[in-house]
């Protein structure tokens, strides 16, 4: 029995099944990529909505765009994870299938983000005390260093365990939120190397991506259609990933890896598509 989960084994397995579902994957890409650039496009861009809020100072106009801009992203994230979800059971996509668990996983993803959010407030507080007392004692430069040497492992492990948590929101079989940030903590321990390189991965697109939407961006229509076309398309690798990496993790936990090809989930009683 294998008892490591390379990262080439996830790719690979992941790449497979994009590969066979590629026709399902673009097209739910392009619908999502028209619909967020038509909203940013004609209902921002077009009446300058961020400059009207920066000029007017208004706080409670800030906070209202920066709630909906989060909002969407989270639906736009759910809607991904959804997409997954239904291609991982059936080779075809499913309307209903896709609503209730968009709507399912909104929710679920609203609510870790508030779980995480009050642990990283208390988190920061007690960090901030602690810089304060060291700043009495350390000179600047290596207090700086200091903190970016402490700092740098729990941030990419809380970046793993983030990716991991989203993407077992694809499983069909969902347990209960609180277990699964149990179980994702786990995971993320016991197997943060082949995460930690799609990480790698995503970071260095996310970097060439961000720098190329910077350098063509024109408000041209078409241009930031493709640009979301990308950024979608990619973030659904991305989450396809972390989900084959929680399935094959939790599987090898309960001694029963499935094989290469993953033709059954005979524990789980639904069949698995590659």
């Amino acid at each position: 029995m294998q008892k490591k989960i390379s990262f080439s084994l996830v790719f690979t397995q992941t790449c497979n099944f994009f590969r066979n579902r590629i026709t399902q994957f673009v097209l739910i890409s392009l619908a999502l990529s028209l619909i967020y650039t038509f909203f940013t496009f004609f209902f921002i861009k077009e009446n300058n909505l961020t400059e009207q809020i920066y000029v007017s100072q208004n706080l409670t106009k800030y906070f209202s765009f920066l709630g909906l801009a989060c909002l969407l992203n989270i639906i736009l994230k759910a809607i991904n994870i959804a997409t997954v979800s239904n291609l991982y059971v059936s080779d075809k996509l499913n309307l209903n299938l896709l609503l209730s668990k968009t709507l399912s996983n909104t929710l679920k993803i609203i609510l870790f983000y508030l779980i995480t959010g009050i642990f990283i407030f208390f988190i920061a507080i007690m960090l901030t005390i602690v810089i304060i007392g060291l700043s009495i004692i350390l000179p600047n430069p290596i207090l700086l260093l200091l903190i970016i040497l402490v700092l740098l492992v729990p941030m990419l492990l809380f970046a793993i365990f983030c990716n991991l948590f989203l993407g077992s929101l694809a499983d069909p079989n969902q347990k209960s939120i609180f277990e699964l940030i149990s179980l994702n903590i786990q995971l993320s321990k016991k197997y943060w190397l082949p995460a930690l390189l799609m990480l790698l991965i995503n970071i260095v697109f996310l970097i060439v991506f961000t720098n190329l939407v910077l350098k063509f961006n024109n408000n041209n229509f078409v241009l930031d259609t493709i640009f979301s076309f990308i950024s979608i398309f990619f973030d659904i690798f991305v989450t396809s990933f972390f989900y084959r990496l929680y399935m094959l993790a939790t599987h090898l936990n309960n001694s029963a890896l499935p094989p290469k090809n993953n033709d059954e989930h005979q524990n789980n009683n639904y069949k698995l598509i590659i």
